[in-house]
């Protein structure tokens, strides 16, 4: 680790501790037919202990070049490694095959960013496992109230998200500020077409604007069915993922030239 030093603008911090770095990789239940997608490999203290689990293929991101060549020199005996210079938040995780089993320590700063990615390949996902800053995962895992948001909602639609163990920060370096908590996410069997998903996504960022407005008042829909002026009254953080949705497929062909315009626009972008 003397030889690479971390960057704060990648918001770095090398796991170290041998005892989380093989609770991981147990997580991962590793075998010789599996494919590994580690996101962000560091200094490859991971990366070691999975290739130890002797899997069919790992394939390493790393958004770091410096940090990329290290790799490739470190692990050039494997002939079942490969680094990837890539920006995770980018990736098409559907490129690497199917069944994959994907890990990753996050960075702080843009593990949702990854994760929102990684939603677009999620039928291609047999099960993922990340770590990421404490606050980030318990957002994730949360299904209703306070901390509970639209890319809460929207994950938990398509993952069924399971919290493993914290992390605290001396298992880094250079230890983070803040405490760290492993969780699983495994797909469910939840198909929806991509349209339909950025359709959702617009409808639950509408949906959680205003924490405090009602959801008729977030969502400005009009000439809805009195049966739903119950659910409407209240906010977005009283429903779970699977009511936000109902109400969703419900309203969907009312929603507003605003939220059909904002669907396009995404689409091109995402495009």
């Amino acid at each position: 680790m003397e030889k690479i030093k971390p960057k704060k603008r990648l918001g770095q911090h090398f796991l170290k501790d041998r005892k989380i770095i093989e609770k991981i990789s147990d997580s991962l239940h590793i075998g010789k037919e599996d494919l590994i997608v580690e996101i962000g490999a560091g200094t490859g203290a991971l990366t070691e202990e999975l290739l130890k689990r002797n899997p069919k293929k790992l394939i390493a991101i790393e958004i770091d070049s410096e940090l990329c060549e290290f790799l490739k020199e470190k692990f050039s005996n494997y002939k079942n490694f490969k680094v990837l210079q890539q920006d995770a938040k980018e990736t098409d995780f559907k490129r690497f095959g199917k069944s994959l089993k994907i890990v990753g320590n996050l960075p702080y700063n843009v593990s949702t960013a990854i994760i929102r990615n990684l939603i677009n390949s999620s039928q291609n996902i047999d099960v993922a496992v990340f770590m990421t800053q404490k606050e980030v995962a318990d957002r994730f895992i949360r299904k209703k109230g306070k901390d509970y948001g639209y890319l809460s909602a929207l994950t938990n639609i398509i993952f069924e998200i399971k919290k493993l163990f914290d992390v605290p920060p001396s298992a880094f370096y250079p230890p983070p500020k803040v405490n760290s908590t492993v969780f699983i996410m495994k797909p469910k069997e939840f198909h929806i077409k991509p349209d339909k998903l950025i359709r959702f996504e617009n409808f639950l960022k509408l949906a959680f604007s205003n924490r405090r407005k009602k959801l008729k008042n977030n969502l400005k829909v009009k000439n809805y069915p009195p049966e739903l002026e119950n659910t409407l009254s209240k906010r977005a953080e009283e429903l779970s993922p699977e009511e936000l949705f109902k109400l969703f497929e419900r309203l969907d062909p009312l929603l507003s030239s605003k939220v059909k315009e904002k669907t396009k626009t995404d689409k091109k972008h995402n495009n």
